[in-house]
């Protein structure tokens, strides 16, 4: 939520207060929710989750831990079996944060060149990288490999890649492969990047171990600016044309999380002796990205990206038209009618993914209140990962060292982002606007057709049905969302899984993200799809048959 009456330090003032505490306090449990699935229930939940005091749930942050002790106390208080490590309901994945050494600092022939405004280190895995005169080449355009240098000329060289104004990073061919004698490689794009990425880099990220590749040619992000001191000219003649000599020093420094990163995990226990051995995995992320130290006016964001930034991080940042700035304008009067400026600096992560935390907590509610007989078959297990947002890090861990044999889990079903996808939004890549029926699904019938059938089927069942969206399924789309969500790490192991997503939108990613703009009514359809899907296949005879080999859990994720 925004602070519209307070000045963001005081935020920041809060997170140090909860660093110096052993145990950060949870929010308080729900005491007082209906045992059917409600969007009354699953507002409520939302707002403690999507709260500015769990300063945006980023993984080994005192907020997510606060969070995971939330999802862990409604596990407990609604009577479900801990299924984490030594009778906990806890597994703590190991992580460290990775921030960029804010003493960063490179000169391009007697140019200083500023951390933030012109350069960012990129590569979080590279070693640190020290360059004592480092001769300057240009590389050629970024999204022309035809036309890049060879990988003699770029040999002991920093190269330098320009991105045209307009051109998307996503699915560029830009391999730092080709240049693997290179000292660093500065791609000119800095300006295209959004404000969202650049804190996390500076602020620290999660990662899963401090491992450094010498051999990984470090990547900058630098500006225009930048780029005309490095090479001497705003606009180099050819590719191979030579620049000025760099020297400094850049790093993406680790230290400890401060708590610990845990994904959580409870089991309600099947009514069948013979089945309940085996387990329907239901599951979403719990993590989000933090916040950052430069408050945003929250309104005037909303409106920008609303225009201009329809997929929010996932819409590259650019410069408005004329029209574009006229429709900004309209839509910003219309708030300040509404609202004072209200700064905000927390990215609170109310749909991506609060939506998937509270439906998981509302299907195991009215779960765990059904009669006996009510219970499905088989037992369900119930998994709030962490590190999603760190690339899927808690669920690779999980699927990697599950705390339940792996091969009793006979299905999975993932949600993340599921309260949007109204009329308002903006999925499709920002070009289609949702609605009632818009519901993506990714992976149903990749490994088990019977399997995505069955959800199919309980869809079908709704008094509303959803018409499934599959786009985003087709091997090889671009945006490659079926390597991008949770589902994927137990997808390699052989267990039929999905994801499903109402959409991005344009406070995808940013400090608008909040439980305000959540449909709770639509949140409440998918959370008793999930349940109907659930128990279906939990009470089948027969677990879903896969109609493929497993796969290899560690070859590459293929769209």
């Amino acid at each position: 939520m925004s602070l519209p009456r307070r000045a963001a330090t005081i935020a920041l003032l809060a997170l140090h207060s909860l660093a110096a505490c052993a145990h950060p306090r949870a929010p308080a449990p729900v005491t007082a929710t209906s045992p059917d699935i409600t969007e009354a229930d699953l507002r409520r939940r939302l707002f403690l989750i999507a709260d500015d005091s769990l300063m945006g749930r980023e993984t080994g942050s005192a907020g997510a831990y606060q969070a995971a002790e939330y999802i862990a106390a409604e596990f407990r208080r609604l009577g479900l079996e801990p299924a984490g490590e030594n009778g906990t309901y806890f597994q703590t994945v190991p992580f460290w944060r990775a921030a960029i050494d804010a003493t960063s600092r490179l000169d391009a022939g007697g140019v200083a060149l500023t951390l933030g405004r012109d350069f960012v280190p990129a590569s979080i895995g590279a070693a640190p990288r020290v360059l004592d005169g480092a001769p300057v080449v240009y590389g050629g355009p970024a999204n022309d490999p035809a036309r890049w240098i060879s990988a003699e000329q770029a040999a002991g060289k920093v190269v330098v890649l320009d991105l045209p104004p307009g051109v998307s990073m996503r699915g560029l061919a830009f391999m730092t492969a080709n240049w693997r004698d290179a000292r660093a490689v500065a791609l000119v794009a800095l300006e295209q990047i959004g404000a969202e990425t650049i804190a996390r880099l500076r602020e620290g990220r999660p990662v899963a171990d401090t491992a450094r590749n010498p051999r990984v040619v470090p990547v900058l992000w630098i500006s225009r600016a930048a780029a005309g001191a490095m090479l001497g000219t705003s606009a180099p003649s050819a590719p191979g044309a030579s620049g000025r000599a760099l020297s400094g020093h850049f790093d993406i420094a680790r230290t400890p999380v401060a708590f610990p990163a845990r994904n959580v995990v409870a089991v309600l226990r099947g009514r069948d002796p013979s089945l309940r051995g085996e387990y329907v995995s239901l599951t979403a992320h719990n993590d989000h990205v933090g916040f950052d130290h430069s408050p945003v006016d929250h309104d005037s964001l909303r409106a920008f990206n609303t225009v201009v930034r329809p997929m929010g991080a996932d819409s590259p940042p650019r410069e408005p038209t004329a029209e574009e700035w006229r429709r900004i304008h309209t839509i910003l009067d219309s708030l300040r009618r509404a609202n004072r400026a209200r700064p905000d600096s927390i990215r609170n992560g109310a749909d991506d993914d609060g939506s998937g935390t509270v439906s998981i907590l509302e299907i195991a509610e009215r779960m765990a209140r059904g009669t006996p007989e009510q219970r499905p078959r088989r037992s369900i297990l119930f998994v709030s990962h962490t590190g999603e947002e760190a690339g899927l890090l808690g669920s690779r861990w999980f699927a990697d060292h599950p705390t339940v044999p792996r091969d009793s889990i006979v299905a999975e079903i993932d949600q993340d982002m599921v309260g949007r996808g109204t009329v308002h939004d903006f999925p499709r890549g920002g070009t289609g606007a949702g609605g009632d029926a818009y519901l993506e699904v990714v992976g149903a019938k990749r490994l088990s057709r019977a399997f995505g059938e069955m959800v199919e089927a309980a869809n079908a069942r709704q008094p509303i049905p959803f018409v499934f969206d599959y786009t985003y399924d087709q091997p090889g789309h671009p945006l490659q969302y079926y390597c991008r969500a949770d589902h994927y790490s137990y997808a390699r192991y052989g267990i039929p899984s999905l994801a499903m997503s109402r959409g991005e939108h344009q406070d995808y990613h940013q400090v608008t993200d909040e439980a305000q703009y959540i449909s709770y009514r639509d949140l409440a359809r998918v959370s008793r799809l999930v349940y109907d899907a659930a128990g279906s296949i939990a009470n089948a005879d027969a677990r879903p048959p896969l109609d493929a080999p497993k796969p290899d859990p560690n070859a590459p994720c293929r769209q």
